[in-house]
């Protein structure tokens, strides 16, 4: 049997953590005063977070770009680029559907244009599988590329300056998080986030030397300054929120991402795991893709019955928020595949009679 990768699982879990974290602090925001110490807590536990993103591609990239791994064009396209695709049409068309129910003024009949591109653009948080498919799409001519270490890191390098300091010199003139739908094939965003893909497998498969690591771990650190003291300073000198520091395809949240996700996988390296921590990392890490699409479906209806970070101190209500959140989207997503399994053995036994 195939020895599982457990950091993988555990920095799954860590990002979709931290993406609920974001979505639940970035709807408050503008309750809070600048400066003040709620408006602070929301802003370091927003920036802190901002690798949440990065790691997700970078998990992603260790298993796919992995020469081990045989993965034809066909196979991309049948499985995995398919099932992204469902997905975001799927869940598309339910948050249409949502939004819909919350403004039953207007019917969904006779705006059908407006729906349409609804549909298509997504809901805000979808993004991220537009993104994902289209390095899903790059990786038949990625995986060559890791059959040389030093082309490998090339790419890495030709990805940080056209993908992060460019977008980052010119302040994200098309936003990181855009779609296709928005502005077209964003071909320098597009490289950056490849270039997390990359620097996953990279930094899965080869050890860093101590004095490498520490000297990551340093550009983490700062990496993570400059994403909650940035912000903070500038916006305060703005007078407005400032959230160029917040954007993925950013040195600083490049740097921190990386550091993160080396020193999980060195820490995790040193840990043994009973047989019951590892069922429960499989089990939430099974499920983590589901509930980043249902989670901010949970939120808003959360937030319709008026629970909102000023239930408590931000201090106590963030996390709470989030444990809600995320405990009711994971039961909602256990239960609908517990019926689609249920469903397909059904089917199964059928087939299974019939023949």
């Amino acid at each position: 049997m195939k020895q599982r990768v457990w950091y993988a699982d555990v920095l799954r879990i860590i990002a979709i953590i931290m993406v609920i974290l974001i979505h639940i602090v970035s709807k408050d925001t503008n309750r809070y005063e600048l400066e003040t110490m709620d408006w602070q807590w929301l802003n370091f536990i927003n920036g802190i977070s901002r690798i949440c993103v990065p790691i997700l591609f970078m998990v992603s990239g260790m298993f796919f770009l992995d020469p081990k791994k045989n993965i034809e064009p066909k196979t991309m396209y049948t499985k995995y680029i398919w099932r992204l695709v469902r997905a975001f049409f799927v869940w598309s068309v339910i948050y249409v559907l949502f939004d819909q129910y919350k403004q039953p003024e207007v019917a969904l009949t006779e705006e059908v244009d407006r729906t349409i591109i609804q549909i298509v653009q997504g809901y805000f948080h979808l993004w991220f599988l537009y993104r994902l498919t289209e390095i899903y799409v790059m990786v038949p001519l990625l995986r060559p590329l890791t059959k040389e270490k030093q082309l490998a890191i090339y790419f890495v390098l030709v990805s940080f300056v056209v993908g992060f300091l460019i977008p980052t010199i010119n302040q994200f003139p098309v936003r990181s998080t855009d779609t296709v739908a928005d502005n077209g094939l964003n071909v320098d965003i597009t490289l950056g986030y490849a270039g997390y893909f990359m620097a996953g497998y990279l930094l899965s498969r080869y050890t860093l030397p101590k004095n490498w690591r520490r000297t990551l771990y340093g550009l983490g650190i700062i990496g993570f300054t400059v994403t909650v003291v940035g912000t903070a300073l500038r916006s305060a000198q703005d007078g407005t929120m400032y959230s160029l520091f917040y954007e993925y395809l950013t040195p600083n949240v490049f740097f921190a991402s990386l550091a993160t996700f080396v020193f999980v996988k060195h820490s995790m390296e040193q840990v043994t795991l009973s047989e019951k921590m590892q069922k429960i990392i499989i089990h939430i890490s099974k499920y983590s893709f589901g509930v980043y699409l249902v989670h901010v479906l949970i939120r808003d209806l959360i937030w319709d019955l008026g629970l909102n970070t000023t239930l408590f101190t931000p201090i106590l209500s963030i996390p709470l928020l989030a444990a809600l959140v995320g405990g009711i989207s994971y039961v909602i997503i256990w239960g609908l595949m517990k019926i689609w399994e249920w469903i397909m053995n059904l089917v199964n036994q059928k087939n299974r009679k019939a023949t």
